[in-house]
């Protein structure tokens, strides 16, 4: 019988199929998509095992797809592979010349053969000629582009896609399998002519290289830092620190430092802490100078990028002394014998000014400057824990005078001057003096004491900001505040939604512009680029629905979710909801997350299984089926649909085979048993029937009662008629659209707060259910997770929410929950629509549990002040509160507090928090008469 190979081949009935693994011969069976080695009859094994030698060599460098290329291997043998395989002979033609290049292009077969497995029915003269000179030049990238396009561009049009370069480190198409990348290219470029075809390709191409670029120029910005001096820096400057201070003491007593006399020492403003604080503020702007002037070098080179800053270099060098310098040279320490350590910032930067005085240039100025700039960063990081150290604990804050200056920051700023980003006039932190004063930008606004003095602390943040652009970042982002502000300087990167087309290359843009697509989204009639397309794709209302599914898995799978994969270091994760597929499929470059999965998914027909490696990286997904007792492994696949390892392959499919389906019950006593088939027999009792008439009148009684607060919560989406779908398009929404439409709502209508707020403590399900008699609750306990914002626990209970006055009601309830949330983000990130709304129309109910959420958080992204004092309980305004009653309106706010997004473990350490710094609340809401003006206005209303 003829064997039967992959790509719709037959062998020919008078030739031999040996598998290249064992150099067995097969027949017309063996296992799919296998390598093998074809020849005739008579073949002779020794040279059979010499091809399949030769064929096996070349797979270790192309993998088994590149057999499928029918690769001459001598002597009559050509590889081959058998029939399963997926793909198509493009993706084992590229691959095979990949391996083989230009020059072994010829063991293929014939170049019109190879062309046209590449480029169908546009393989002219001139594809092949350019394709044969991007191949020779090897830019793979535009070759692998071309031929997955080729079915959607014309010759002239593949020609200039074959022409493209990209640059240098940069691959804009990496780790694709070729036919995926033209099957996901041609559902998402079709509707389009073949003009504007070339031009969104050549736009991706565009956007994917600058990304590229932009991510390998930060990763050697990040690299071109040392920080494995930090430890012994750190050591020189405290070293450092330690002798200036003892210096200082010996000054004051006016002879020799003895143990009596350092006890006896009682440390002043002017006679230590002034003198401390200014060689921090030289230290700070010198970092800073460094900081600039290392982004500026790795951006424009050094001369170019010295001269940016050259202005601020020279005013940093002018504040020290020549015995300052001497000192922070001198070697105190053994941790840097080499002496490049000095124990001030300023002694590089002073030596870099001297260096450009003498126009210097050349490959040794050059060494001498990057040598000087690598260790910019970690001067940055021992001064800025100087700055809370010095600032925040050690300096008492009754010494502090009412206003404080350095000449070094009055000297430096005049060249400087102030980034675009910290405008005086943006600077709302408190001064750290003696007594309150009103903030740099209070004191602009009012036009009176405008000047920034040191004791703002405007520095700090520049310091910050320097170092989180010396790591790739914009700017830092601001985080606690007490007395002195604290900054992330290597804050997290936003993530887009998890459906947005990632930009990191090529088939991953292409394959999330084809899963929006398959979820249903619509593509523009016309668009200009590839931004202008994938804008129109997520505004579709299909992105938002696709993420709300929620899956059937049987209790038995889920028990492994979280486990090791036996016989790997490999972790098992269970999809449980569709925004699981969004971000997998977000990453994997796969079709995971389209609507056949997610049907397959909500119905129990199929099980989604992601593989992660110990850094959480996704290795493989893979669907898991039903068997017969168990379930079978119907596909796995990797990154591009890429086979993943074998080894991987088994030991995946040998766990599966040790699942067990969940067997029905005999007896659905419980809510949360399997639903009785279509045709039950008589007499078996389903709680559905007893629950779903009680639950759906008395959620329609609740939904009445709640009509009020329904039209206030669609208001948000700009609804004025109240009508239910908009409350579903609202729990439909992402939690950024949320708190956008609360933002955009509380800034057209800042009047409307103390209804929203209102309105969100109306919950028409939870309302329902507490009608319910006590006994049926006990009965079935899982009815209370129902107005939960959670995944329904079983089967049952979605049934049960389909009905639809009962699924109106839970919408209403996810919705209520979700808004607080949102005002809770509001909150905490001082928006100011938010914080106008509610300064001028506040309310105790509300204020409340803000001002306990604000008081938990670790940390604050705004300037906080306290409102009553450590230890306190009682709380002063008019009326007077007191934290300990259970009566009272701060005990009472604890479950609103949870609504916007405390957790039950801040509620336990509140007390430590009000032992430390009292009740807080965002400065920004005091307005002229603080606190008790505040509460008592909130009680007026």
């Amino acid at each position: 019988m003829a064997v039967l190979l992959a790509f719709g081949v037959v062998a020919d009935r008078n030739r031999r199929a040996w598998l290249v693994e064992t150099g067995e011969e097969i027949d017309h069976d063996g296992p799919e998509g296998a390598a093998v080695v074809l020849g005739d009859r008579d073949s002779d094994p020794a040279r059979v095992a010499i091809a399949c030698a030769d064929l096996a060599g070349l797979i270790e460098h192309g993998g088994t797809v590149i057999a499928g290329a029918g690769i001459d291997l001598g002597e009559g043998f050509v590889s081959a592979r058998l029939a399963g395989a997926s793909g198509d002979r493009r993706d084992a033609v590229l691959a095979a010349l990949r391996v083989l290049k230009l020059g072994g292009a010829w063991r293929l077969g014939e170049r019109t053969a190879t062309l046209v497995a590449l480029f169908g029915v546009t393989a002219t003269k001139p594809v092949g000629a350019a394709a044969e000179q991007a191949i020779g030049e090897g830019r793979w990238a535009a070759v692998v582009l071309a031929s997955a396009a080729a079915e959607l561009l014309g010759p002239e049009q593949l020609v200039r896609v074959l022409e493209l370069r990209a640059p240098e480190c940069v691959d804009p198409v990496p780790e694709v399998v070729p036919s995926v990348l033209a099957a996901n290219l041609r559902q998402v470029l079709e509707r389009y002519s073949r003009p504007r075809r070339l031009e969104l390709v050549l736009d991706l191409w565009r956007r994917v290289c600058a990304w590229q670029v932009a991510e390998l120029r930060r990763d050697r910005l990040i690299a071109s830092h040392d920080l494995t001096v930090l430890d012994a820096l750190r050591e020189r400057y405290r070293e450092y620190d330690e002798a200036e201070i003892v210096k200082l003491v010996q000054d004051a007593n006016a002879g020799p430092l003895t143990m009596v006399s350092a006890i006896r020492f009682r440390p002043t403003w002017r006679g230590l802490w002034r003198h401390s604080v200014e060689r921090l503020i030289q230290d700070a702007v010198s970092a800073t100078v460094l900081l600039r002037a290392a982004v500026a070098v790795h951006e424009l080179g050094v001369v170019a990028g010295l001269d940016r800053v050259r202005e601020e270099i020279a005013a940093v060098s002018a504040l020290y002394t020549k015995g300052e310098i001497k000192r922070a040279q001198r070697s105190v320490s053994q941790s840097d014998p080499s002496g490049l350590l000095p124990a001030r910032p300023g002694v590089h930067v002073r030596e870099i000014d001297a260096r450009l005085r003498q126009q210097a240039q050349g490959a040794a100025f050059e060494r001498f400057v990057r040598t000087r700039l690598r260790t910019a960063l970690a001067y940055a990081l021992i001064i800025a824990d100087r700055c809370q150290t010095l600032l925040g604990q050690e300096i008492p804050r009754e010494v502090l005078p009412e206003a404080w200056d350095s000449d070094a920051l009055r000297e430096w700023r005049a060249v400087a001057g102030h980034t675009a980003r910290i405008a005086p006039t943006d600077w709302r932190y408190e001064p750290l003096v003696r007594r309150g004063r009103p903030s740099l930008a209070d004191r602009l606004a009012a036009g009176a004491d405008a000047v920034e003095r040191a004791c703002d602390l405007v520095w700090i943040a520049e310091l910050a900001d320097a170092m989180a652009q010396a790591r790739g970042h914009a700017a830092a982002a601001a985080e606690g505040y007490y007395r002195v502000p604290e900054f992330d300087t290597d804050p997290a990167r936003p993530r887009p939604h998890p459906l947005t087309p990632r930009s990191e290359s090529i088939p991953l843009a292409v394959a999330g512009a084809a899963q929006l697509l398959a979820l249903g989204a619509i593509a523009p009639p016309r668009c200009r680029d590839w931004d202008e397309l994938c804008g129109a794709l997520m505004g579709s209302g299909a992105v938002a629905a696709a993420l709300s599914s929620e899956f059937e898995v049987a209790e038995s799978v889920l028990a492994h979710d979280g486990e090791v994969l036996p016989g790997t270091s490999l972790r098992v994760q269970i999809a449980r909801n569709a925004a699981h597929l969004a971000e997998w499929s977000d990453y994997m470059g796969n079709c995971i997350a389209g609507p056949w999965y997610q049907d397959q998914a909500v119905r129990g027909l199929s099980i989604l299984v992601a593989v992660r490696d110990e850094s959480g990286v996704i290795a493989a997904n893979a669907e898991l089926r039903r068997a017969a007792g168990g379930y079978a492994m119907s596909e796995i696949a990797g990154r591009f649909n890429n086979q993943p390892d074998a080894a991987l392959r088994q030991a995946f499919r040998v766990w599966v085979e040790t699942l067990r389906a969940e067997e029905p019950e005999a007896e659905p006593a419980e809510l949360d048993t399997v639903a009785p088939p279509a045709r039950a027999r008589r007499g078996t009792h389903n709680p559905v029937r007893d629950l779903e008439p009680v639950l759906r009148e008395a959620a329609r009684k609740a939904m009445v009662d709640s009509e009020p607060a329904l039209r206030t919560l669609v208001a948000l989406a700009g609804d004025t008629d109240g009508d239910p779908k908009t409350l579903t398009a609202l729990r439909r929404s992402t939690a950024d659209r949320l708190t956008r439409l609360c933002a955009d709502h509380l800034e057209a209508y800042p009047a409307a707060l103390p209804s929203l707020w209102s309105a969100t403590g109306t919950r028409p399900l939870a309302a329902a259910l507490d009608t319910l008699a006590p006994t049926l609750l006990d009965r079935y306990p899982r009815l209370r997770t129902l107005p939960t914002d959670a995944p329904l626990p079983s089967k049952v209970l979605r049934v049960l929410v389909k009905d639809p006055d009962i699924a109106t009601a839970r919408s209403m309830d996810l919705v209520a929950q979700r808004v607080r949330a949102a005002l809770g983000r509001l909150a905490r990130h001082g928006d100011r629509s938010f914080t106008h709304a509610l300064t001028h129309h506040p309310t105790a109910d509300l204020l409340c549990p803000l001002i306990l959420m604000t008081t938990c958080a670790p940390t604050h992204a705004v300037p906080v002040a306290s409102i009553s004092d450590p230890h306190a309980v009682t709380v002063p305004g008019f009326p007077i509160t007191d934290l300990s009653d259970h009566h009272g309106p701060w005990q009472s706010a604890w479950p609103a507090a949870h609504d916007l997004g405390l957790l039950d473990t801040d509620r336990e350490v509140f007390w430590s928090h009000i032992a430390t710094h009292g009740l807080l609340i965002p400065a920004a809401w005091l307005g002229s008469g603080g606190w008790p003006t505040l509460w008592s206005r909130a009680h007026t209303k």
